[in-house]
């Protein structure tokens, strides 16, 4: 594959659901009446981010790994950003199937044996079936917790915002990311 195979008019299609998630703010964080929220864009960054250092530092496939993190959430730019309680509300098979389906076609936009390199790496991030997978998944809850902890800053947003970080401290058994939330938790001025 080269460059010669991007049509500019799709590639530019394909972009456009990149560059939609930069104004689709986080639902959670409006439910909280949070001012200044995160876009998707921004919360994908920071994951990005994360993947990269943490699955170098443990070597495991890095380019993988920060590909799943930027294709996550990139359906998003269709369906929307999708709480926990809005896939209880819609079925969560229904909007697995609407993810499917919207990621399929954002990647449509591109030449074929790059968006089923793509879709599959996005699978394989939604089934989490390999390490890197997992890490990711584990990532994303470790950056929300953290993101939190930030927002928590704001004294009066502390309340309803500690839910986030202890239920990630609850259930990760990741102890590094355990120690690093529980130090940002600490040092929280």
């Amino acid at each position: 594959m080269d460059l010669s195979e991007l049509e500019p008019k799709r590639f530019l299609e394909f972009l456009e659901h990149a560059y939609a998630l930069k104004r689709i703010k986080r639902r959670g964080w409006m439910r909280k009446k949070i001012s200044r929220i995160e876009s998707v864009a921004d919360h994908s960054f920071n994951l990005a981010l994360l993947s990269m250092v943490i699955t170098d530092l443990r070597g495991l496939n890095v380019e993988r790994s920060v590909g799943m993190a930027l294709l996550h959430d990139l359906c998003e730019s269709i369906v929307g950003d999708l709480t926990p309680k809005d896939r209880a509300k819609f079925g969560i098979e229904k909007s697995m199937e609407e993810e499917h389906k919207a990621m399929e076609y954002i990647l449509s936009f591109l030449p074929p044996a790059l968006a089923k390199k793509y879709l599959n790496l996005w699978k394989e991030y939604k089934t989490g079936s390999t390490a890197e997978a997992r890490l990711i998944k584990e990532l994303d809850r470790f950056e929300r917790a953290l993101q939190a902890v930030k927002y928590a800053k704001n004294k009066r947003l502390k309340k309803v915002l500690k839910h986030f970080w202890e239920e990630f401290l609850k259930t990760s058994q990741d102890r590094s990311l355990y120690a690093i939330l529980q130090y940002a938790i600490e040092t929280q001025k």
